[in-house]
C-alpha cells in the first residue's frame, strides 16, 4: 500500500515519508488502521507541518476509536493485541508485528506537543490530550457537554411536588415499609423521578423496570391533575416515550399495557378522586413510544443533526428512554441537549448488558460505581426522601455520602420478579451481577439446577456444527409459525389476524449467536435453519438422525430472495418507509397471492412491498447484539469454538437473559469458552464516568 502523504502532504518532506510509512503500513496491512483513518491524519499532517511517525499514529488510532465503540484511545494502557481485529475477519493480517512506543510517558509528551493536539480548553484543535486520554475534538465535546449537562440535572430539585399526594401515591402504589425490610427499589426510583430532574434506573429482566416507570407516569399525573383541575382537551403532563430502535419501542408500548386494568386498580387512592381513574387511563392507553430518531426528528438532509436542539428543546415535561444500554454517545449526547431543563428525564436500561453498537458506554458510565448489593444516597437527599416522600427507611438503611451527586439520580433494581428462586436464567443473571463476579460460580449457575431446569447446554457437533439435539430444538421452535403461516386464515379469521398471530409465534423462538461469520455465526445458522425447514440435507451432515429432526412443510419453498415464511430484519433506518433498524418482518402472500412483508404494528400488522424494504438480511438468527430489545420464549445462544474479544460476560449475559422461560445455550464440550467468555469484560475508552463521577471514581 502506498500512504498519500507526498500527494495530500506537501509539507512532509520525502526524507521523513519513508518513516511515516514504515510506522503506519503494519497497521494498515492487519486491518487496525483503515485508508479514512491514515488519510485524514496525512491531511492534517500536511496543514501544520507535523512529520513524527509516533504523533500520527497516535492521532489515526484517536480517528479509528469511535468505529471500534470508544470516544477516545488511552495511550497509556492501549496494547497491540487490542487493537487488532478478530482472526477470522483478518487472516491475511497473521504474522505481522504491531509495535507501539515502549516508552508510553514520552509518547504522551511528544504527542501533547504536536500543532494538531490541543488542550482540554482549546477548542480550535483537531485533537484534544485529557491525561493520557487522546480524544476526536468533536467527541471531547460531546463529553464535556453531556457530563456538564447531567451534573446540573442530578442534583436540580424539583419545585412542584405535593408531599401529602405523592406520600399517598407511593402507600398506593408500593405499599407500606415496615421496619427491618430491604428498601423498596422500586418506590425509590418513583420518589426519586418526582425529586429531581434526572433519574436512572438500571436492572436485568423482570426487576420491575416497566412497573416503576408506569408507577412515575402516574404518581407525575396525579401531580398534574391536583394543579391544573380539567383543562380541555389535556390528556396529561405533556410525556415522550422512546426507545432507541423499533422493535424497542414496540415492546415499551406493550409492557405498559400489559396488566394495565389490574395495575389501575389499585392506583385509585394515587389519585384525587375516582374520577380521576378513567382519566389516567386514557393518559396511559395514549401514550405512544417512538424511536429516538423520530422523536428528535431526524433530518435526512443534515444526518449528524435533529430539528429538536438546545435551542428548540422538545415540548415534553417527562422524556422516559427504555433500552438506554443501546444508546451510543453522540445520540444521548444530543438527547440531553433537547430535553427542556424544567423536563424530567428518565433512562431505563441494563448496565451489564452490551454497550450500543456505536461509540461509547454511557449507561455503565452514568452508573458508576453504584451495587446492586446496596442502597446509596446523599444524607441530604435521604432526608428530602424522608420528608417530601414520606421514605425514612432510606435514611435507616441506606449508605449515605456526604455531597450530592450522582448516587441520588441512580437506582439499582435488585429483585427478579420473572425468574423462580432455582431458574438457571435467574441464578445466572443474579451471578453475573453480584460485585464479587466469579464466572466458575456462573457456569455453576447454568449446570446445578435439576431435571426441570429452564437451561440446556449442547455441546457444538462435529468440526463446529449443529449438533442433532440442537436442530431438533431449532425445527420445533420454529415450525409452529410456518405452519400456521402456511395453513392459511381459519374459517371467518382475515389474512391481517392471521399475520398478526404468526408474528406473535415466531418472536416465541431465536437462536442468537456472538457472530456474524463462520458456521457457528448468523450467516452458517440461517443456512442451517432453511435446510432444516425444508428437509434439504445441508452440506457435510447427511445422517439420518439429522435429517428425520427436519419437517417437511408443505408449500415451504425457499427459492429465491424473497419466498413465503422468510423473515427479515431491518437493519438501516428509513424514515420514507417508516422501518428502523431492528424492526422484524414475514414475507406472507396476499389475498391475491402477490408477496409482501408483514411488520407488527400499534394497529396489529402493516405491509411494505418487498421491493420498498431497506437493508435487510434473514433473521433466523441474529446476533446477540441485534436482539438487544428484545425477548422470546425461548432462546437458543450459539457460541464460538475458540474464544475471542468479541465473546464477553456483557454478551453472554445479554444473550441469556433475552429467554423469558428457556435458554438452550450451544458451547464447546468442555465449556472452556464459555468459562473465557465470562471472565472477559467490554473495555471502552471513554472519560464520561471520571467527568460524572470524579476524577477519583
Amino acid at each position: 500500500m502506498k500512504l498519500s502523504v507526498p500527494q495530500l502532504a506537501p509539507l512532509v518532506t520525502e526524507r521523513s515519508y519513508p518513516m511515516i510509512a514504515r510506522r503506519l503500513l503494519p497497521f494498515r496491512a492487519s486491518g487496525v488502521l483503515q485508508g479514512v483513518d491514515v488519510h485524514v491524519v496525512d491531511h492534517l499532517a500536511a496543514l501544520v507541518g507535523e512529520t513524527d511517525p509516533d504523533v500520527l499514529l497516535a492521532l489515526a488510532l484517536s480517528v479509528r476509536a469511535p468505529r471500534h465503540g470508544h470516544i477516545c484511545v488511552d495511550l497509556a494502557s492501549t496494547t497491540a493485541d487490542e487493537l487488532l481485529p478478530e482472526p477470522d475477519e483478518t487472516q491475511a493480517a497473521s504474522g505481522v508485528s504491531l509495535e507501539l512506543p515502549s516508552d508510553r510517558l514520552a509518547w504522551v509528551e511528544t504527542v501533547g506537543r504536536s500543532k494538531l493536539v490541543g488542550g482540554r480548553d482549546d477548542a480550535a484543535k483537531p485533537f484534544v490530550l485529557d491525561g493520557t486520554w487522546l480524544y476526536p475534538a468533536r467527541y471531547f465535546a460531546y463529553q464535556r457537554r453531556l457530563a456538564e449537562a447531567l451534573r446540573g440535572r442530578m442534583t436540580r430539585l424539583q419545585p412542584w411536588v405535593d408531599p401529602a399526594l405523592l406520600q399517598r401515591g407511593l402507600r398506593a402504589l408500593f405499599g407500606n415499609e415496615t421496619s427491618g425490610q430491604p428498601i423498596d427499589r422500586q418506590k425509590l426510583a418513583a420518589a426519586m423521578a418526582l425529586l429531581r430532574g434526572f433519574t436512572v434506573v438500571s436492572g436485568g429482566p423482570g426487576t420491575g423496570k416497566t412497573y416503576a416507570v408506569r408507577s412515575v407516569l402516574t404518581l407525575l399525573w396525579a401531580q398534574w391533575a391536583s394543579r391544573t383541575g380539567d383543562p380541555p382537551g389535556t390528556p396529561g403532563p405533556r410525556t415522550a416515550l422512546a426507545a432507541p430502535t423499533g422493535k424497542a419501542a414496540s415492546r415499551m408500548k406493550e409492557a405498559l399495557l400489559a396488566g394495565l386494568d389490574e395495575f389501575l386498580a389499585g392506583a385509585g387512592p394515587a389519585l384525587a378522586s375516582d374520577q380521576d381513574l378513567a382519566r389516567l387511563r386514557d393518559y396511559l392507553v395514549g401514550l405512544q413510544p417512538c424511536t429516538l430518531h423520530r422523536l428528535l426528528e431526524w433530518n435526512p438532509a443534515s444526518p449528524t443533526r435533529f430539528r429538536h436542539n438546545a435551542a428548540n428543546p422538545l415540548r415534553a415535561d417527562i422524556v422516559v428512554v427504555d433500552e438506554t444500554s443501546m444508546v451510543d454517545f453522540a445520540l444521548m449526547t444530543k438527547l440531553v441537549d433537547a430535553v427542556a431543563p424544567e423536563a424530567r428525564l428518565v433512562l431505563l436500561g441494563d448496565q451489564h448488558q452490551l454497550a450500543s453498537v456505536e461509540a461509547g458506554t454511557v449507561l455503565a458510565d452514568l452508573c458508576g460505581p453504584t451495587s446492586v448489593s446496596n442502597v446509596t444516597v446523599s444524607r441530604g437527599f435521604a432526608e428530602e426522601l424522608r420528608d417530601i416522600a414520606g421514605m425514612a427507611e432510606v435514611l435507616e438503611a441506606g449508605r449515605l455520602s456526604a455531597e450530592p451527586g450522582p448516587y441520588d439520580a441512580i437506582v439499582q433494581l435488585d429483585r427478579s420478579r420473572r425468574f423462580t428462586p432455582g431458574s438457571g436464567i435467574g441464578l445466572f443473571a443474579r451471578a453475573c451481577l453480584a460485585d464479587d463476579f466469579d464466572p466458575r460460580r456462573a457456569v455453576q449457575s447454568l449446570t446445578s439446577s435439576g431435571p426441570d431446569s429452564d437451561v440446556t447446554l449442547l455441546g457444538h457437533g462435529p468440526h463446529g456444527t449443529v449438533p442433532d439435539a440442537a436442530a431438533r430444538i431449532i425445527a420445533q421452535g420454529y415450525a409452529p409459525y410456518l405452519e400456521r403461516l402456511l395453513a392459511g386464515p381459519q374459517h371467518g379469521e382475515t389474512h391481517a389476524q392471521l399475520h398478526v398471530d404468526v408474528l406473535r409465534l415466531f418472536d416465541r423462538f431465536r437462536v442468537l449467536c456472538a457472530h456474524r461469520a463462520g458456521r457457528l455465526g448468523v450467516a452458517g445458522i440461517n443456512r442451517v435453519v432453511v435446510d432444516l425447514l425444508s428437509g434439504r440435507t445441508a452440506a457435510g451432515s447427511a445422517d439420518t438422525a439429522r435429517h428425520r429432526a427436519r419437517p417437511r412443510l408443505a408449500g415451504f419453498s425457499p427459492v429465491g430472495e424473497f419466498w413465503v415464511g422468510r423473515p427479515v430484519l431491518i437493519v438501516r433506518n428509513d424514515y420514507v418507509v417508516r422501518l428502523f433498524n431492528g424492526d422484524v418482518g414475514i414475507v406472507v402472500p396476499d389475498d391475491g397471492g402477490a408477496l409482501q412483508v408483514a411488520f407488527p404494528d400499534a394497529d396489529g400488522v402493516r405491509y411494505v412491498a418487498p421491493a420498498r424494504l431497506p437493508e435487510h438480511q434473514t433473521v433466523f438468527a441474529m446476533t446477540i447484539h441485534k436482539s438487544q430489545g428484545s425477548e422470546f420464549d425461548h432462546a437458543m445462544v450459539v457460541l464460538p469454538e475458540r474464544a475471542s474479544a468479541v465473546l464477553t460476560r456483557e454478551l453472554i449475559y445479554t444473550g441469556v437473559t433475552r429467554a423469558r422461560h428457556r435458554v438452550t445455550l450451544l458451547c464447546d464440550g468442555a465449556r472452556s469458552v464459555l468459562l473465557a467468555g465470562l471472565a472477559a469484560t467490554v473495555r471502552r475508552a471513554s472519560g464520561l464516568r471520571a467527568e460524572v463521577w470524579g476524577t477519583s471514581v
